[in-house]
């Protein structure tokens, strides 16, 4: 990794934001988890998932045998993942960095990124970086899938909505969000508060961003930083997407 990933910070993803994550998500989708599984069975060597984290498809993987390595740049994140592979008494090989830092010897036979997590990248420059970068840790007859989101993934804009989230030891965190759209770009003020008590003992508010995709503008994009681009429907490799999905699949090779 470069040494200037460890001065980067991430403002997203904190405590309460990746207990609330856990809460909701504690497994990866079945049908989602079947795609990615069948690209790791064809794969036939290493496997890399860049922002994998709580490792809720990662550690699965590991789990069945697959030889997957991961990072993530929220602290928080891999903290839930080292832990959850303890747990699995798993040797996980993961670390803490961005995906445009990226600079390894190795090259993967698959590089995957499922849950939209790839457009939580914003800024087209570090867009291209992080394409370019995935390009060359991708070996010859490698694979690059990861997940865009379309308009049909955003919220409803301009209003307050709300959940809530029960952990174990009888507290709750309260999620309130509101979404604003502006240059393609999907902006969520999220607050959470930790409630015990009846009494709010911690809060926590991040601006969490995702840039909204035409899929002909990203295959442009994909082209132009090396790669030869096919479309799928998501998780469904023998479709192409329709005007009602909220995410299309980029399939990826040199």
């Amino acid at each position: 990794m470069d040494k200037d990933s460890d001065i980067k910070t991430l403002n997203t993803y904190l405590s309460l934001c990746t207990e609330v994550y856990e809460l909701s998500k504690p497994n990866p989708p079945e049908d989602a988890y079947a795609f990615y599984r069948d690209y790791a069975m064809r794969a036939n060597g290493p496997i890399l998932e860049p922002m994998c984290g709580t490792g809720r498809f990662l550690l699965p993987l590991l789990e069945e045998g697959f030889n997957v390595h991961g990072f993530d740049a929220s602290d928080h994140m891999l903290k839930v993942l080292h832990a959850k592979a303890k747990t699995k008494n798993l040797d996980a090989t993961v670390w803490k960095g961005f995906v445009e830092d990226l600079k390894l010897p190795e090259k993967y036979n698959l590089i995957f990124i499922p849950s939209g997590s790839f457009c939580l990248i914003i800024d087209p420059a570090a867009v291209k970086s992080a394409l370019k970068t995935l390009h060359h840790h991708l070996s010859d007859d490698g694979v690059l899938l990861f997940e865009g989101e379309t308009l049909k993934a955003v919220p409803p804009l301009d209003v307050w909505r709300g959940s809530v989230w029960y952990k174990p030891n009888g507290q709750m965190i309260m999620l309130s969000s509101l979404a604003t759209m502006k240059d393609n770009v999907c902006n969520s003020i999220d607050k959470y508060e930790l409630i015990h008590n009846n009494s709010i003992i911690h809060t926590e508010i991040e601006e969490l961003k995702v840039r909204i995709y035409d899929q002909h503008e990203l295959t442009e994009i994909l082209k132009s930083c090396g790669f030869k681009v096919r479309v799928i429907k998501a998780f469904d490799g023998s479709a192409t997407p329709d005007e009602n999905d909220e995410s299309v699949v980029y399939e990826c090779r040199k």
